[in-house]
């Protein structure tokens, strides 16, 4: 585990460090909490708490909660309670009971979990930036700025600017800004006008 920047993290025993510049530690030390400003690589993490601002690099991490903000590139990222991630997530699988993504772009092959949401709101200061450049604001802003997803398995979904080719879920509130190629729903599902359902299959 390679980390740039700053760090800090608590070891099985319950003994803190700190990482100030450029640091490594062995991937197969379990951790108690890592946190990270900066830049983290790793084949292998396993921790319980983790918290990383800036990009993460791995093969795979195991841990309680993961929270993240900024680009995370990971194979594999299986958490026991919540992941809550901001930025751009390049994922292979991501599984866990709660994941929230807030994010414009990227790409996830799957996800598993019993809730999930994935959205961006538009802050008016980015409102105000497209209309200062643009004199108005575009439409289709959103079209060129989806969250890429294979295969969604959970109990109840609530997406905004994503393009599935599968879901398969309990309930789903598919809002702004969707193209969903194919949805198997056992209960309540909501569609909003601008996004689109390729085909519908209850189960």
């Amino acid at each position: 585990m390679k980390i740039k920047g700053s760090g800090s993290f608590t070891d099985a025993t319950g003994r803190n460090r700190r990482i100030l510049g450029v640091g490594e530690l062995s991937d197969d030390e379990k951790l108690r909490e890592l946190k990270v400003s900066g830049n983290i690589s790793s084949d292998k993490i396993f921790c319980d708490e983790v918290n990383i601002l800036g990009k993460c690099e791995g093969k795979f991490i195991s841990a309680k909660n993961f929270s993240a903000s900024g680009k995370m590139e990971i194979d594999s990222l299986k958490v026991e309670q919540t992941v809550d991630m901001k930025g751009n997530p390049e994922l292979g699988s991501v599984e866990a009971k709660e994941i929230i993504i807030e994010s414009r772009s990227g790409s996830i092959d799957e996800i598993k979990c019993r809730n999930l949401k994935i959205f961006n709101h538009v802050s008016e200061a980015d409102s105000a930036f497209v209309i200062k450049i643009f004199g108005e604001k575009i439409s289709n802003f959103d079209n060129f700025s989806r969250v890429r997803i294979k295969n969604i398995d959970a109990a109840k979904i609530e997406l905004e600017n994503c393009a599935v080719d599968i879901v398969r879920c309990q309930d789903a509130f598919i809002g702004s800004n969707c193209v969903i190629k194919k949805l198997f729903v056992a209960g309540e599902y909501k569609v909003a006008v601008d996004s689109t359902i390729g085909e519908t299959i209850r189960i």
